[in-house]
């Protein structure tokens, strides 16, 4: 398997799993109009929309992504990042970033293109994941990284004058800013269940800042962070063999005039 194959499927059966969590609030609060998937990952919430009958255009900025994206949808899927985007104005009767603005180097600006592309009286769904986290997984894992010593990478915060406050003011903020009116704003909260192999498939394939810190740890580190893992996840799962997680995240449904 090739390299940026690989990293997609690490993603597809670990993190995908948990941006997976608000897939259908998202598509029910959307309609069922034509839908933009932005950055899409490897497909899960356009192709639930295929399964609703929507008509979907998605892209992501990942071509390993987008690989996978398109094997699962019908509609197209190319590959673009924001705030820039192939698309004419007004082109889709709503749009659905599913964890995308926190990724973005420019939140503001990609949540207004979002907007053009969006038609007047259409919708933009958009989730984030709230800073600080909110325990679950993240202290699951930051647990056993302090227990092996792990040494933490340089941050990946944006600058101060580009970013934005990841909570619901702020994700909302961004709406308002683009010129949209905010018609929900809200947290979601569900339990993300996970199988410890797809779980640490995703911290050993570099998925996310866990996986990138522990790629970035000298190999006597790894050895522990692994055994540590094993060890807490025998104590951990559930009767299904499974590792549950609460998981809570800001959620903005936004209407352009």
């Amino acid at each position: 398997m090739k390299t940026w194959e690989a990293r997609a499927a690490a993603y597809d059966r670990s993190f995908g799993k948990l941006c997976a969590g608000p897939i259908d609030r998202l598509l029910d609060d959307t309609g069922s109009g034509s839908l933009l998937d932005a950055g899409c990952g490897t497909g899960t919430l356009g192709a639930r929309a295929e399964s609703r009958g929507r008509t979907v255009t998605a892209f992501d900025a990942e071509a390993s992504m987008i690989g996978i994206a398109r094997d699962r949808l019908r509609g197209p899927a190319i590959q673009a990042a924001l705030p820039e985007l192939p698309m004419i104005d007004g082109a889709f009767d709503a749009v659905a970033a599913n964890f995308v603005i926190n990724h973005v180097g420019r939140p503001a600006d990609s949540v207004a293109e979002l907007a053009r592309v969006t038609r007047s009286g259409g919708l933009i769904a958009m989730t984030a994941w709230p800073a600080p986290p909110a325990g679950g997984w993240g202290d699951f894992v930051g647990s056993i990284f302090r227990a092996a010593d792990v040494v933490p990478i340089p941050s990946q915060n944006l600058d101060r004058s580009l970013d934005f406050e990841r909570s619901i003011r702020g994700l909302g903020a961004l709406a308002e800013m683009a010129g949209c009116e905010i018609s929900a704003a809200t947290e979601l909260h569900w339990v993300w269940s996970i199988r410890p192999d797809d779980l640490w498939a995703g911290v050993e394939g570099g998925i996310a800042v866990v996986g990138a810190t522990y790629l970035a740890q000298s190999p006597a580190i790894r050895r522990a962070v692994k055994d540590l893992f094993l060890e807490r996840c025998s104590q951990a799962t559930s009767a299904t063999g499974e590792l549950e997680f609460p998981t809570e995240a800001v959620y903005v449904l936004a209407k352009k005039p």
